[in-house]
């Protein structure tokens, strides 16, 4: 059995091999093998092995045939099948495979790119060496592969997911072949050069081994143009998304590195969108990057197998990503060899350098601390060696690496001092653009010094004092940079209180480069800005011990004052520094020496004696030591460098430092005492502040030295005397504080202190404003200290000449009072000045109980209107209260030893209220006074009053109305007003606990309610320029304007209105007043408020956003006082805030509105535990309302509540995120009413669009939990779309009504804009969402809005609607189809054009879901309306219709091509007009598109076409007859015998019967359709017998005797076609009719009245009508009927001859073609002949000859010598083949007469023609 098997195989073999053999032609062998090569492969697999042998020769024999003819293509889908089929033996398989390597390439480019994903699907698990060849084919092709768009799509087109081993070693191969360099292969011509080359290896390039080398270039010859295009081809599959952007990368970045362009920027183009997917903090996926930089590491690979390191241009790309990786991605040590090989390698260069640089400063920043420290070391020793050998370039960087890695690393440099000198030192000498980057990084390697880095370490071996000694040499370098960096080092290295880098810091501050002087500045201080510098602040700046600091500055100043060379000379003076940075020295120590104290910790050192001074002068007693020497004494030490600089230099600095030392410690006035005389000199500096304070020093030395004090006090009196300014000046004030300091430490000479009172009294008078403050301050403190010595004096009495100055010259404290009250009110001398009269008055009445106290007052009192200088204000207001505490003032007090609130008065009386009484009820009555300036005295008054008196019973009387009336001037408009009635506000709540002022404050704050002000008709009520002009101009500021402008504005409530306007004035101002006095009082009663909180908050929150700056400021600071949690309290009262914000946000106040959307901003972006979720109640009228404010007339406000829009919108979104749950679907429930209802259509375009696009962005953020909701939100968005279209747009659509083409093309546009609208992108989007469960409620709104829409938007975005809906919902629709079709086709009818081709194309694809029975509706719809409603547009969209649904669904016009086809054949019909030639392209397309072809289309569907034709001709309509009659002729002419005859004689009778009647326009069809069908079926209707030949005849001949000439012309024309095709003998008939045209009526019939225009028309007309005459004569000439011929033959050629020389040349070449006819059907030249018929020949060869000779002589006329020609050849070839010799000489004769003048005519059909001819003849 086995053996028959065999021989059955061996037979079936052997015929396979004999068919393969006798395959002569490539064709046939290729047809052999695609049916045998599989098969035959597979008898591979037969056990026998003369099977197999047979097998292997007959595949020999295949491969011999194959190879040599490269056309031949082999079955590779088979043989595909049968590789990865995994029944096949290994035989089998490596055999099919070698057919595939061979077949493969063979194949079209296509159909290898169609076969990629096939062949990738058989190669699983399949040998290596499989993979490479078969892949190897792949790769060239892969460009050439259409990958979908769709992610899924790819993934199950490749499966490549499923098989990642394949993918792994495609991604292998392609990275091979993408780092093939272009110059590694090129092509091999020969096999021995191949041979020749065998032993030659080539280098393996950079970045492959051996072994990939080798897989890629064996047996693949490429030149680099190939290379190139595989390579771009990779590069484009690539990024097709076949594989994750992770594996790619290596691929990406070596592309880009190619060194063709066109790769290298496809691929660059790639990696820009890859590098911002892929995580660059995964090591898995940089890890090739550095395997490539740094080729293969491991040892345990065998060694062709080896991968080399990547060459410097792909290392250079390499690097460049490898500068983003971040945290665990760093390999290490990788890492390391990629810096270290780039820097140092040989292979590298500039550029790559850079990069690595690039590369480790990342590495520094961001890697992973662990392993980083290990090699932080390494590092370093490579950053040093760079500094020493490497390029400008490169050091930067180096320098800024070191410090970055230091910085983080600190502990790798704690104690290498020797680092941080190099970088000193390199700094000094590097190069401008060097230096910067050394600078860089010194200032982040010096953080590593910093002595916190390692405290137990920071001193080891005295690392501190080198550091110190190395920076103090640095400070004094050149160059600015270094001493700028010295400062940073000072201020980072050392600790807080290290003395020594303190005293460098010091120094550096007198620098000359402001930068380095600052920056040290901000060193010590903490800022750079001097006015800021505040030692009390909580961020306390650390300073060293006074005694520390001044021990080390002492010793220092003694070393440099002995050192010629570094001290500096003024005058005879030496100072150990220059004096701007000794002033700031001395600054700097005395800070230390207070840094403790509760006194002023700034730069200003205090005016002593002041409420500080015994604070200060306490400590500095408790420092004094007079027991220690000056070399371990600070104070001393301290006083002794005031003094040093005070005596070279005195200024206001070391002058202030030595009066705080000696006035507070008077042991150390004797060390001064000596320069006494100098500090008398000092009185007459130049300087006045020097000056006041000399006087202070100069009394506080002399009181305690042993000069005699008249005598000083004489001298002082003579230098009063003198002229020089400044030392009378001096010497005021001198003799003011001496005898003051005297008068405290002893008394005086009552004539010393009388004279003193004279002298100084007499200045007062002094025009000079310098001298009458010098003499206003010394009375001042004389006054304060003792009762002046003079009489009392009495007041000037009304009426008197000249109270000021009495009869004699005794001056009395009256005069002095009167002179003070004078300089007070000079408003000529500066406020200083009067501020020093006030004071001094207001001292007067403290050293003793003054008696004209009450005078003094009410001196004070008459200035208030007078005076609007509030610095004048407040010192009145100080002295007020010494003149109502009199003797009890602490002012009487020793400013240097008692404090104000320990002074203890020198009297045991009780204290007199009767000047306070009387203040009181003064400044009660001032305060209601109206003029500005009396209320803002009274109020600073009674401030000052209270502050000073406050607990006294005359306040406490007046409690109540004293609230009063600081609440009526704390609605004042006068912000300084404000604030002193917000203070005394707070001093009565402190005093006396007033439960009614928090409750009035409360009030005031909630309502803005105030005490109505009294209005006058000069009352300011707004500030000048606050509001607008009047009509009658200026501004409105008075009652008269308010009230002009009201009755302008035609307001009738006049009061009302002005209420309004003064109320609105006094609420905002109030509640900005209370701010002041609420917030003061509120942080001593915050427990008390908190009952009133749930009022305050929300209004309190909401007035934070007010849009005057002043109100928000003082709002703020209510706020931060009373909410100590602002999240918590706005999660407490969450609810009212909102319900506040929504009640005021349309209020009429414009600012109350932009406030409320301001607050909006903030409020609405939710606390700690709040969300928008929270206020989704109030969603509704939130956007309901701000919409109203969108559209505002207040443009700020307007743009603040688009703000806001935009804010909740974005929030809104956020809340319906599809991750929300139920919350986001509540959401959605309640933003969408507001949204759709008033937004979308809203008439503000800012409102729409933020709508629109809140929409457009929920649709995605929702997602599925918009579903819902779609059947409201879609038919919104559709009816927005035509509510939102341009209105200029459509008017400009109605205005071209008249210009169909104009307005069609506008229609066009808007339709294109309705589709690309927001809305219709909105809709398209939020379609994904939804299903079949909405279509029940979404349709009948659709199909509402397709049917009563006016909008052509709407209308249109419909119908893109209903096309999205198809795609989406498929068969699901079908249940709705019907609707909408219904609707679609009522607009099919629509006037406008892009309406209904909109409609039509939606209905084309609607029709896919639509049932069999809506369909045949459709389309007999659309059948019915062709053939009914003659209407252009009915028809255009009729055509559009069947149009979309060829395009759309071609297999439902398919279904019902029996119906549509012949539609469509009918309408192709159409007679062409400017209107309906579009409409005919349409029809005419569908036609070509969807028949099968003209002809067998027809034939296909003939019986429904002829039924339709048949109708048509019927029809009443003549248009559609003669569209009929034209069908019928492509009818006849396409089918033409094969017609079927029943068809045929229908068509005839009703075309006959179609004939009868009068003419009409279109008539001419029927007769033409009717020539057509018997031109085209002559034959079967000659045959068929109940064809009644005659009747067409009569039917035409009938027609032809019809007297309109266009329609006669096209009846004789038919005639003539009719008679010819079906040879009948009607010639006598015709003639007949023809005969009268013949007659030449022309001149007759012409009308005189017609224009010449109209008689050329009839000219031509006749003309034409004469031409069909004779080509009708000549037609219509019987062939068969001798007895015709022997009756007209003579005549017609006689009338040719006759009528030849007098017609136009268009009819003379009718009469020649005629004559061609009669020629050709002549019986006498086909017949024999007797004599009489020779003779008669003989007369028309006679005359012939005469017509041709005379054609032919017409030169200019080719087409009637082509005729004449014709003639000449049709009779000499019958002449000759009848021989007829005697007429053929004839023609032979008159052929030769005219031949020489034919021959020289050069036209190519006459030409040939001739040639004809002379053969014929035989002429030469």
């Amino acid at each position: 059995m086995a053996t028959a098997d065999t021989a059955n195989e061996l037979m079936l073999l052997e015929r396979v091999f004999l068919r393969l053999g006798s395959a002569d032609t490539d064709e046939q062998l290729q047809n052999l093998l695609a049916k045998f090569l599989t098969p035959v492969l597979l008898k591979l697999a037969s056990p026998e092995e003369a099977v197999r042998k047979k097998v292997m020769e007959l595949l020999i024999h295949v491969n011999k045939r194959v190879k040599t003819r490269p056309q031949i293509q082999l079955p590779i889908e088979a043989l595909l099948m049968q590789y990865q089929d995994p029944a096949a033996t290994s035989f089998v398989t490596n055999f099919t495979i070698i057919y595939i390597k061979l077949g493969f390439p063979r194949l079209p480019l296509d159909k290898q790119a169609e076969l990629v994903p096939v062949v990738l699907n058989a190669l699983e698990h399949k040998p290596v060496a499989h993979l490479d060849s078969i892949l190897l084919l792949l790769i060239s092709v892969l460009g050439k592969v259409k990958v979908p768009t769709e992610p899924e799509k790819v993934a199950t087109l490749f499966g490549l997911n499923e098989k990642p081993q394949i993918a792994k070693h495609l991604l292998d191969m392609l990275l091979d072949m993408l780092l093939l360099p272009y110059g590694a292969l090129t092509p091999q011509t020969s096999d021995t050069q191949q041979q020749r080359n065998a032993n030659v290896s080539l280098p393996v390039p950079p970045c492959m081994s051996p072994n990939s080398f080798k897989r890629i270039t064996l047996n693949n010859p490429l030149k680099p143009e190939e290379l190139e295009e595989i390579k771009l081809g990779i590069v484009r599959f690539l990024a097709h998304g076949v594989f994750k952007d992770e594996d790619i990368l290596i691929h990406l970045v070596v592309a880009a590195s190619d060194t063709r362009f066109s790769v290298a920027n496809l691929a660059d183009m790639e990696l820009k969108k890859v590098v911002g997917s892929v995580d660059w903090g995964s090591l898995s996926v940089v890890m090739p990057l550095f395997t490539m930089f740094l080729g293969t590491q491991s040892k345990n690979v065998k060694e062709d197998q080896i991968k080399s390191p990547a060459s410097t241009r792909i290392r250079l790309k390499l690097l460049t990503y490898l500068g983003r990786i971040t945290g665990k991605a760093f390999a290490f040590p990788a890492s390391i060899q990629v810096i270290f090989d780039s820097l140092y390698g040989t292979n590298t260069n500039t550029r790559l350098k850079t990069l690595a640089l690039n590369f480790t400063m990342n590495l520094v920043r961001f890697a992973d601390e662990g392993p980083l420290s290990k090699v932080a070391p390494v590092l370093l020793s490579g950053m040093h060696k760079l500094i020493k050998e490497g390029e400008d370039v490169h050091q930067g960087q180096a320098y800024v690496l070191i410090g970055t890695l230091a910085q983080r690393f600190p502990k790798i440099v704690y104690h290498d001092i020797n680092l941080i000198e190099t970088f000193f030192k390199n700094l000094e000498t590097a190069n401008p653009d060097l230096k910067l980057q050394i600078r860089e990084g010194l200032l982040s390697l010096i953080l590593a010094y910093k002595y916190d880095v390692c405290l137990e370490e920071a001193d080891k071996d005295g690392r501190l004092n080198i550091l110190f000694a190395l920076i103090k040499f640095r400070m004094t370098s050149e160059e600015p940079m270094v001493r700028f960096t010295a400062v940073r080092t000072l201020a980072t290295i050392f600790p807080p209180e290290h003395v020594p880098s303190k005293y460098l810091l010091l120094l550096l501050t007198g620098d000359g480069k402001d930068d380095v002087s600052a920056e040290a500045f901000k060193a010590l201080y903490g800022t750079s800005r001097k006015n800021d510098v505040d030692l009390s602040k909580k961020n306390k700046i650390v300073t060293p011990q006074f005694s520390e600091i001044v021990r080390y500055v002492f010793s220092e100043s003694e070393i440099l004052a002995k050192d010629a060379s570094k001290r500096f000379t003024i005058g005879n003076h030496v100072l150990a520094f220059d004096i701007r940075t000794y002033t700031e020295i001395l600054i700097y120590l005395r800070l230390c020496l207070v840094r403790n104290l509760n006194v002023p910790l700034t730069r200003d050192i205090l005016n002593h004696p002041c409420e500080h001074t015994p604070v200060v002068a306490e400590y500095l007693r408790g420092l004094f030591d007079d027991s220690k020497p000056i070399e371990s004494n600070p104070l001393l030490q301290y006083t002794s460098l005031v003094r040093q600089l005070l005596i070279a230099s005195p200024s206001m600095e070391p002058l202030s430092c030595m009066v705080e030392i000696v006035g507070c410690v008077p042991q150390l006035r004797s060390f001064v005492s000596k320069d006494l005389q100098w500090i008398r000199d000092q009185l007459n500096s130049t300087k006045e502040e020097v000056r006041e304070y000399a006087s202070v020093l100069y009394s506080l030395v002399l009181s305690s030295s042993t000069t005699d004090f008249d005598g000083a006090i004489s001298y002082l009196f003579k230098q009063t005397e003198g002229k020089n300014l400044e030392s009378q000046h001096g010497a005021i004030l001198g003799i003011g504080t001496c005898l003051e300091t005297k008068m405290a430490d002893g008394a005086i000479s009552r004539d010393t202190y009388k004279k003193s009172v004279t002298t100084l009294a007499a200045f007062l008078k002094q025009q000079n404003p310098l001298l009458a403050g010098g003499a206003c301050t010394s009375i001042g403190l004389l006054g304060r200290r003792s009762p002046l010595p003079l009489d009392d004096g009495k007041p000037k009495e009304i009426g008197s000449p000249d109270a000021k100055r009495p009869a004699n010259d005794i001056v009395t404290k009256m005069d002095v009072v009167n002179r003070l009250m004078d300089v007070m009110n000079n408003t000529k001398l500066s406020a200083k000045i009067r501020e020093k009269a006030a004071k001094a008055l207001g001292l007067l009445c403290v050293g003793e109980k003054f008696p004209h106290t009450k005078e003094v007052i009410q001196g004070f009192l008459n200035t208030a209107k007078d005076t609007k200088d509030v610095e004048v204000h407040f010192t009145i207001g100080e002295s007020l209260v010494m003149c109502c505490q009199s003797v009890w003032s602490p002012e009487a007090r020793n400013p240097w030893t008692t404090l104000p609130q320990n002074h203890v008065p020198n009297t045991s009386e009780p204290m007199m209220d009767d000047n306070l009484e009387c203040l009181l009820d003064e400044l009660l009555k001032l305060a209601n006074q109206l003029h500005p300036n009396s209320k803002q005295a009274s109020c600073i008054w009674l401030l000052a009053v209270l502050k000073g008196c406050g607990e006294r019973e005359p306040i406490s009387k007046r409690l109540q109305l004293l609230q009063n009336t600081f609440m009526d001037l704390l609605c004042e408009n006068n912000d300084i007003v404000q604030d002193a009635a917000s203070k005394g506000l707070c001093v009565v709540y402190d005093t006396y606990k007033s439960e009614e002022l928090l409750q009035a404050l409360v009030k005031q704050l909630t309502s803005g309610t105030r005490q109505v002000t009294q209005v006058t008709s000069d009352t300011k009520l707004f500030e000048e320029g606050q509001l607008g002009s009047a009509p009658t101009g200026g501004n409105l500021t008075t009652y008269k304007e308010l009230c002009s402008l009201a009755s302008d504005l035609n307001k009738p409530d006049l009061i009302y209105q002005f209420m309004h306007l003064a109320n609105h004035n006094a609420i905002w101002n109030s509640k900005k007043g209370a701010a002041f006095g609420f917030s003061s009082i509120a942080e001593r009663c915050g427990e008390d408020l908190k009952v009133h909180l749930p009022l305050i908050i929300p209004k309190l929150y909401r007035y934070q956003f007010d849009p005057t700056p002043n109100i928000q400021a003082s709002m703020h600071n209510i706020w931060r006082v009373l909410v100590a949690e602002p999240q918590k309290t706005l999660d407490q009262y969450y609810d009212e805030i909102l319900a506040d914000l929504l009640e005021n946000i349309n209020s009429h106040h414009y600012r109350v509105r932009q406030s409320c959307c301001l607050a909006l901003q903030d409020f609405l972006k939710g606390s700690g535990n709040r969300s928008i979720h929270d206020c989704v109640n109030s969603m509704d009228e939130l956007w309901t309302k701000l919409f109203r404010v969108m559209d505002d007339h207040h443009e700020a406000t307007r743009l603040t509540a688009t703000k806001t829009a935009r804010v909740l919108s974005k929030l809104c979104i956020r809340g319906c995120d599809s991750g929300q749950g139920k919350a986001g679907v509540r959401m959605v429930e309640a933003i969408l009413p507001p949204l759709l209802n008033n937004g979308i259509i809203n008439a503000v375009a800012e409102i729409r669009l933020i709508s629109l696009q809140t929409i457009s962005e929920l649709v995605g953020s929702a997602g599925a939990q918009l579903k819902p909701f779609l059947p409201k939100l879609i038919p919104a968005l559709l009816q927005a779309t035509g509510e939102l279209e341009s209105t200029k747009l459509s008017y400009l659509s109605t205005m071209l009504g008249a210009q169909s083409q104009a307005q069609e093309a506008v229609d066009s546009a808007r339709a294109s804009f309705a589709k690309s609208h927001f809305t219709t992108e909105t809709v398209s989007k939020s379609l994904q969402y939804a299903d079949a469960s909405i279509l029940e409620e979404l349709v009948p709104k659709v199909v509402e809005l397709l049917k009563g829409s006016v909008g052509l938007g709407t209308r249109i975005a419909c119908t893109h609607f209903v096309t999205l809906l198809v795609v989406q919902m498929g068969q699901d629709l079908q249940p709705y189809t019907g609707k909408l079709l219904a609707a679609l086709v009522n607009g099919l009818t629509d006037r406008n054009s892009a309406i209904r081709k909109h409609y039509a194309s939606a209905i084309g694809h609607l029709v896919s879901a639509a049932k069999e029975s809506s369909l045949e509706k459709l389309f007999a719809k659309l059948q019915h309306w062709y053939f009914e409603r003659e209407d252009d547009s009915i028809r255009s969209a009729c055509a559009y219709t069947i149009q979309s649904i060829g395009i759309h669904n071609q297999e439902v016009l398919k279904s019902h091509s029996d119906v549509l086809l012949p539609l469509v054949f009918f309408a192709m019909h159409c007679e062409k007009t400017p209107e309906t030639e579009n409409t005919l392209e349409v029809w005419t397309e569908i036609w070509s598109e969807h028949s099968p072809g003209t002809e067998t289309g027809i034939r296909q569907n003939i019986e429904v076409i002829c039924n339709i034709l048949k109708t048509a001709l019927e029809s009443p309509s003549w248009t559609m007859k003669a569209q009929a009659a034209s069908a019928v002729s492509t009818v006849a002419s396409k089918l033409g015998t094969t017609m079927d005859g029943k068809h045929r004689n229908a068509l005839i009778n009703i075309l006959i019967n179609g004939l009868s009647g009068r003419t009409w326009n279109g008539k001419d069809k029927l007769l033409k359709a009717l020539a057509s069908i018997c031109s085209n079926c002559k034959d079967s209707i000659r045959e068929d017998q109940s064809v009644n030949v005659d009747l067409i005849i009569e039917a035409v001949i009938k027609e032809s005797r019809k007297d309109e000439i266009g329609y006669k012309i096209d009846a004789l024309e038919s005639l003539g076609n009719i008679l010819a095709a079906l040879e009948v003998d009607k010639f006598d008939e015709v003639y007949g009719i023809i005969q009268s045209i013949l007659v030449d009526k022309s001149s007759k019939e012409e009308d005189e009245d017609a224009s010449s225009e109209e008689i050329a028309k009839k000219r031509e007309k006749n003309i034409k009508l004469k031409e069909t005459a004779y080509e009708t004569l000549g037609k219509t000439w019987p062939e068969r009927s001798k007895t015709t011929q022997d009756k007209y033959g003579e005549m017609f050629v006689e009338h040719c001859v006759e009528c030849l020389p007098r017609i136009t040349r268009s009819v003379q070449v009718s009469v020649v073609s005629a004559l061609y006819n009669y020629v050709d059907k002549l019986i006498l030249l086909n017949d024999d002949l007797d004599d009489s018929d020779k003779k008669t020949l003989g007369k028309i060869v006679d005359n012939i000859v005469i017509a041709i000779r005379y054609s032919l002589g017409i030169s200019k006329h080719t087409r009637l010598r082509k005729e004449a020609l014709n003639v000449v050849f049709c009779m000499g070839k019958k002449l000759q083949e009848r021989q007829i010799e005697d007429e053929f000489l004839k023609l032979r004769r008159m052929f030769d007469e005219v031949l020489d003048d034919i021959s020289s005519d050069t036209q190519p059909e006459i030409k040939s023609r001739l040639t004809d001819i002379k053969n014929l003849l035989k002429t030469n």
